[in-house]
């Protein structure tokens, strides 16, 4: 198997078993607002003075969020361009949301590299194979 092949498996296989959506299969029974999203993939800024910018990917600024974890959990919801957001009113439902979602990334990132280690011993491009597989299913691991 090459490589090409070995990310083409997994994204296939992601996108057929189906991905789980971000925030919706992490969400329980909090109290939620609001928030409006330009529709577009976001990434994180910088932090300035405890705030966190929240930008799309040609730069233009979105928001500030207050915390990190708000702001991942903008950027992480972005992968499917909501124009409205619902988000915990409670910063620590928001910690404990992109926490689950975060173990869960990290659980598909440990099977990948598992899966990579039995296809190609000795190899040394784990890292590479994940971040393309990643890159073709939008998601991001902050």
């Amino acid at each position: 198997m090459k490589e090409k092949e070995f990310i083409s498996k997994w994204t296939s296989s992601l996108t057929n078993d189906g991905i789980k959506n971000f925030p919706e299969d992490f969400l329980a029974n909090e109290e939620l607002n609001e928030i409006a999203l330009p529709g577009k993939t976001l990434i994180t800024g910088k932090e300035f003075f405890g705030s966190y910018e929240v930008l799309t990917v040609d730069g233009a600024a979105v928001l500030q969020a207050e915390s990190q974890s708000k702001a991942k959990y903008i950027v992480y919801s972005s992968r499917s361009k909501k124009t409205v957001l619902k988000i915990p009113q409670k910063e620590e439902e928001i910690r404990s949301v992109v926490s689950k979602y975060e173990n869960y990334l990290d659980s598909l990132i440990k099977e990948i590299e598992s899966d990579y280690r039995k296809s190609f011993p000795g190899e040394k491009r784990s890292n590479a194979m994940i971040n393309e597989i990643f890159r073709v299913l939008n998601l991001n691991r902050y």
